[in-house]
């Protein structure tokens, strides 16, 4: 019997590449798609998968926040991440909710076919360009916390100087939610006031200003 993989990405175009390079393969694997962490959670109540392949920057819940709950239902389940993140602190916060590997999306299919293989046999598995990520020095934003799309784009939009009322408008979503993810963003930063978050963010990295 083939073996069930869960692809849970939200950019169709990146799940249907990943189920043909994968179907592709001399692997022996099916492929379902969820294309957000809510509808992931919920196929794995139904489903008995050997593999997740997890992007990180989802648009309802961070990946490390989806790899802490899914590992705690299914503790035997293996999950490799999948990013444009080439982060250290993200890498790391991922091991350590106990994700068994972690591929950046720029890699060759070689790269994701090698580590499907090597999480699928019990293995870990760091990608092309992660083991150097991990062996450097540098971990300037290892304390910095993980956001979701939705966040990040709000995020770029208060340090553009917009108004809760004109964020609103230019993403269709109530003001309401707006100045909550406002409220979730200072706590998460620890940032006393917008001004104060804004210069966290940008000395970080985090978002870029013109």
């Amino acid at each position: 019997m083939p073996q069930l993989v869960l692809i849970v990405e939200d950019h169709p175009i990146v799940s249907d590449s990943l189920a043909n390079i994968i179907t592709g393969s001399d692997l022996n694997i099916q492929c379902l798609h969820a294309p957000n962490a809510a509808k992931g959670l919920a196929f794995l109540n139904g489903n008995s998968f050997d593999l997740i392949l997890l992007d990180i920057n989802l648009p309802d819940m961070n990946g490390i926040e989806f790899c802490k709950i899914a590992k705690s239902r299914f503790p035997g389940i293996r999950i490799l991440a999948l990013t444009t993140i080439a982060q250290r602190h993200v890498v790391e916060k991922m091991l350590d909710q106990g994700a068994d590997g972690f591929i950046l999306k720029t890699s060759d299919v070689d790269d994701i076919i090698g580590g499907i293989r090597k999480v699928l046999s019990g293995k870990q598995y760091l990608g092309k360009g992660v083991k150097e990520l991990m062996n450097g020095h540098s971990n300037d934003n290892a304390d910095l916390p993980m956001i979701t799309k939705r966040e990040s784009e709000i995020l770029q939009l208060i340090a553009d100087g917009l108004t809760n009322q004109e964020i609103a408008d230019k993403l269709f979503i109530s003001i309401f939610t707006v100045d909550s993810h406002r409220k979730n963003l200072l706590l998460k930063f620890s940032a006393k006031n917008t001004a104060t978050l804004v210069k966290i963010v940008v000395s970080k990295g985090v978002i870029d200003v013109d």
